[in-house]
């Protein structure tokens, strides 16, 4: 940074804070333990949030600047002109502008959190100057809302891109959102409570890449320890004294797209119950940055009364209805989660429906779990499908508000005494799961899974739950971070028979060795497992749908089975220990940029029909590293108080020389392991501390 840069930022930094109400003198300190995570004690919320954005910025500063350029659209301006279709796309919405308007509707409380939350940053920033990026940008309340609302976009926006598929028209390259949870009732736990299972997967790197915290406020009743979106106050996902809640992909439709019939003689006109309409227009001006500076570049974006056009096809024009276009709620709806005591006030919060569409699992201390299939769902009365372009030539069939929170697909203490959604539908929630898709019939959108059997994770997840009526801390352990690869004991009994009818040239040197190591594996994609290499390399060598496949294909053959044991030797022959190359040894978790890298067990390794509970993404190549899957698992034991262990996948911080880039990823996520969060323990916090923050409020 130049020193006029440098210069203007604290200029810029300390008008700021010299317009920041007077300070109130409130002490909080941080702890941070021995993997970096803040350990935030404050006497109010507001002065949590305050220490929550000093404690952010410190470890991300750049990315949580950045989060907030992704939600306001301004990303492009420094970034460039690859990102001018993302600006474009998130200014439709005008995320900004509807959480600034309306602001100052939310509990004063909230507000107090976002402005101290904001003013933390602030601070940091301004006691810090040489870390400030010289595109940084002017902070304002409003943001952690609008990044907030940014954040839960995709997944309604991605349901009705799918419906404009069904056309031909895609407008963006699909993302992987998947996630795990599960929870055991008290009458099948051996840990002293329920055990709940909240397990996100999504990217390692970019917006999602959650930041864990606890945060402790006693005069506002607050105590909560969990994962956050990096650039809001608080937690989403995680728990308090009394619930935890987790969320997965997967819920009620909650958009539309309509087909509007365009008037050849004018673009701008659509027609409505037999006249032609004019839509709205105004202009979005995004800058970009290039290599001669900055430019500006004016883009339209018209709109329906329904809501803005996504796409054009011919004399159709598309126009996306989302219903959460008018909202900034979600925080109102995570604090009211997170100070609520029992069952009933945790679902008056869920009630206001904020959350995008997701399979919701709630545990309290009090023994009750609730699983609902939330979302803002819009009523639907004109009859048409609604997962593909809906007729917008009626005003008829427009949605008539949503539905009430009583109308979504849910269950409370169910009898089985477990339940898990792991993307999967609610007819797979546990064994005989009496949320089948026949009593949603009228209203199918509230149901809104595909018919047929759960896929690989979902099945082995449900198969360890149901066989396990006294879960223990160690099993949930297990459970959570299970290797298990569902099916493959499929492959060994059919690798059984092609091998009893092998010549005996088929049975001599390296088929041998592989078919001997296939037939002793456990099944499991450990990262010391030579058997679970051989399964993967003769799996590669089935080659096309055979190797996708996670049940044996009625069709194959013995002569392809036993010609992929012998290519499947040559894949293992080129690897560098040859036979003695393990699982961890080609599967590997590191950090983006680092020089080492740490043996990793599980993943969704699909082109080899290999998906376990423990989901990892990795990227082609030798070695094959991770780059998304498990972003912040954690098990909760809802005793009272809890007790919780956690763990991110690669580390707390984006400094290299912090000793928590990359930390987690070789002492706990490489092994599968996750540790403890010491939640309402401040003598532990205090013992395992290695740095210590006091900041006035």
């Amino acid at each position: 940074m130049s020193v006029r840069s440098l210069a203007s930022v604290v200029v810029l930094l300390a008008a700021a804070l010299s317009s920041l109400p007077r300070v109130r003198g409130e002490e909080i300190t941080i702890y941070r333990d021995e993997f970096g995570i803040p350990h935030i004690y404050a006497e109010t919320l507001a002065g949590a949030s305050f220490a929550a954005g000093y404690a952010q910025a410190e470890d991300r500063l750049e990315q949580l600047l950045q989060n907030y350029r992704l939600a306001a659209g301004t990303i492009a301006e420094i970034a460039g002109p690859d990102l001018l279709d993302q600006d474009y796309r998130t200014r439709i919405w005008e995320h900004e502008r509807v959480c600034r308007e309306n602001f100052g509707k939310l509990d004063p409380k909230l507000q107090a959190s976002c402005r101290a939350y904001v003013q933390g940053i602030q601070k940091f920033m301004a006691d810090h100057p040489d870390q400030v990026p010289p595109w940084a940008q002017q902070l304002e309340p409003h943001h952690p809302v609008m990044l907030g609302r940014f954040i839960i976009w995709g997944w309604p926006e991605g349901q009705a891109d799918d419906d404009l598929e069904k056309i031909g028209i895609k407008r963006s390259p699909e993302v992987y959102r998947g996630s795990n949870e599960w929870i055991v009732s008290p009458q099948r736990s051996a840990a002293g409570g329920s055990i709940a299972l909240i397990d996100p997967h999504l990217s390692w790197y970019g917006p999602f890449r959650f930041y864990e915290q606890r945060m402790y406020a006693p005069q506002d009743d607050f105590a909560l320890s969990g994962a956050a979106i990096l650039g809001v106050p608080m937690p989403g996902l995680g728990h308090t004294q009394f619930a935890s809640i987790a969320m997965t992909t997967g819920g009620p439709d909650t958009a539309d797209i309509y087909e509007e019939t365009i008037n050849p003689e004018n673009p701008l006109e659509y027609l409505l119950d037999g006249q032609w309409k004019k839509m709205t227009e105004r202009v979005e001006t995004i800058r970009i940055r290039t290599q001669d500076g900055v430019v500006s570049k004016d883009l339209k974006v018209h709109a329906t009364h329904r809501g803005p056009i996504v796409a054009r096809q011919g004399n159709k024009a598309y126009s996306m209805v989302i219903p959460y276009v008018d909202q900034i709620g979600l925080i109102e709806e995570l604090y009211k989660f997170h100070t609520a005591r029992t069952l009933d006030e945790v679902k008056q919060a869920l009630a206001s429906r904020q959350l995008m569409p997701q399979n919701v699992m709630v545990a309290t201390v009090e023994g009750d779990t609730f699983y609902v299939r939330t979302g803002r769902v819009p009523k639907r009365n004109h009859g048409h499908p609604s997962d593909r372009p809906i007729p917008g030539d009626k005003s008829a069939n427009d949605y008539d508000g949503v539905h009430p929170f009583e109308d979504l697909v849910q269950i409370t203490n169910p009898a089985t005494g477990y339940m898990q959604n792991c993307n999967i539908s609610p007819a797979h929630l546990m064994k005989e799961s009496p949320l089948v898709p026949e009593k949603y019939a009228r209203q199918p959108y509230l149901y809104n899974a595909d018919p047929g059997p759960a896929h690989q994770r979902g099945r082995m997840v449900l198969e360890l739950l149901h066989a396990d009526d006294s879960v223990t801390l160690e099993d949930a352990f297990e459970i959570a971070f299970s290797t298990h690869v569902w099916a493959a004991d499929q492959w060994q009994a059919r690798l059984r028979k092609a091998w009893e009818q092998a010549t005996a040239e088929q049975k001599s040197g390296d088929a041998a060795e592989m078919y001997e190591r296939i037939q002793k594996w456990n099944r499991k994609s450990d990262p010391d497992s030579q058997g679970a290499l051989c399964h993967y390399a003769f799996k590669m060598a089935l080659g096309g749908a055979a190797a996708e496949a996670v049940e044996v294909p009625a069709d194959i053959t013995d002569a392809q089975l036993l010609a992929a044991l012998a290519q499947g030797a040559e894949l293992l022959r080129a690897q560098p220990r040859a036979f003695e190359s393990t699982y961890g040894d080609l599967f590997r978790v590191a950090r983006q940029g680092a020089e080492r890298s740490f043996p990793v067990g599980g993943g969704s390794v699909k082109e080899a029909g290999m998906a376990t509970p423990r989901a990892i993404s990795f990227h082609k190549g030798n070695p094959r590293i991770g780059h998304g899957g498990q972003t912040s698992t954690q098990i909760v034991v809802l005793s009272k108080p809890p007790k919780s262990y956690m763990v991110i996948p690669l580390g707390q911080s984006d400094h290299k020389q912090s000793g928590h880039w990359d930390d987690q990823a070789e002492k706990l996520f490489s092994p599968g392991k996750a540790k403890d969060t010491y939640f309402l323990d401040r003598g532990a916090v205090e013992k395992h501390a290695t740095a210590t923050k006091k900041l006035t409020f």
